[in-house]
This record gives C-alpha cells, sequence and structure tokens, in this order.
C-alpha cells in the first residue's frame, strides 16, 4: 500500500462523524469528504456558491485543479440549511467563526479534536477525508474517471494512486471472475 494514501475506512468516517455535533463542523466536514476537497479548497467555497434552491455548489481547486459546479448531495443540503440557518455573518466564505472566515489551520484543529474524540489514529489529517472518499467510490465501483472528475484532476495518473486494488474490490473480482462465462473453467 502507498504509504501517502492515509484514507479513512468506512467506519472510522462513521466514527469522525458520530463525534460531531456542531452544525457547522457536520456541514464543514460532510462538504469536505462528499466533495474531496482539501482543507484551502474549502475555505474557498464562499456564501454565494451554494443555491440551495437548484441544488448546486460552485467548487474551486487549487494545484490547477478543475472546479465547477457540482450537484449538492440530498444530505449535505440537509446539513447545510441546518447550518445556514446558525451561520454567524463575520465573513464571506461559506464557513465562519466567531472572527471570520474560517482558517485551514482552524480546520485542521477542527479535525484533530473530532479524530481523538473518535479514537481514530493521529495520522490522520483533514486531507484523509479526500483520500478517503476517492477510495470508497472506488470500492463503490464508481470509474476512476469520475473519481478523476470528482476530484478535479487534471491528469488520470493523479487519480490512479487510488485505484491500487483494496481486499474488498480484489475479492468482488475474484467472485465475478469465478462467475463469468468468458473465463474458461479448466477443471
Amino acid at each position: 500500500m502507498n504509504d501517502r494514501i492515509n484514507y479513512m475506512t468506512q467506519d472510522e468516517v462513521k466514527r469522525f462523524f458520530a463525534r460531531i455535533t456542531d452544525k457547522r463542523d457536520r456541514a464543514l466536514f460532510d462538504v469536505i469528504y462528499k466533495y474531496g476537497l482539501r482543507v484551502s479548497e474549502a475555505t474557498l467555497v464562499m456564501l454565494q456558491d451554494v443555491d440551495l434552491e437548484r441544488g448546486k455548489i460552485y467548487i474551486r481547486r487549487v494545484k490547477n485543479g478543475i472546479g465547477g459546479e457540482k450537484p449538492i448531495l440530498r444530505d449535505t443540503k440537509r446539513l447545510l440549511r441546518a447550518y445556514l440557518e446558525v451561520r454567524r455573518p463575520t465573513g464571506s466564505a461559506l464557513f465562519t467563526g466567531r472572527q471570520g472566515d474560517l482558517t485551514d489551520k482552524r480546520i485542521a484543529q477542527l479535525f484533530k479534536v473530532y479524530a481523538r474524540k473518535a479514537r481514530l489514529e493521529p495520522k490522520f489529517s483533514v486531507h484523509s477525508l479526500r483520500h478517503s472518499i476517492a477510495t470508497h467510490l472506488l470500492e463503490a465501483g464508481e470509474r476512476v474517471d469520475f473519481v478523476k472528475d470528482h476530484l478535479g484532476h487534471v491528469n488520470i495518473q493523479n487519480t490512479m494512486i487510488y485505484a491500487r486494488i483494496t481486499d474488498r474490490r480484489r475479492q468482488g473480482a475474484f467472485q465475478r471472475m469465478e462467475r463469468a462465462a468468458e473465463i474458461v473453467k479448466t477443471s
């Protein structure tokens, strides 16, 4: 396994979210996970980038990534609605705190607090949520070209690091192989 890819299992992601009761933080980390955002990309989402009526969110990417308008998932829409009812109007970003727009550093601190409460390994960071959604999408059977688009990658090679075969995907592939009429039965 590539050591650069610190992704959380589905159970670890569930445990992480189970520890978040704050409406802002729940919406924040949901958007980071579901849209595969880097922490700096989460700070770039402005209030006007969210259109709940149309069900769209505009994502800006860094590192020359490809951003654009994406559909808002139902669960995300529900979390954003709940958060927007209590959002502090202290900045122009979607996610704000007492002193203005949330910073990369503050988001990283919040992640560590919830990760500790969930008893996750210290190796995980906010970026682990990006790695996790990429891995989980592939485990769910999504194609690597969709994951490339979802993460905003320009080059498919950047996405291929997630396409390594996980035990779950390998087991499924072997089960399909056993059932496939195209594979010659040799015994």
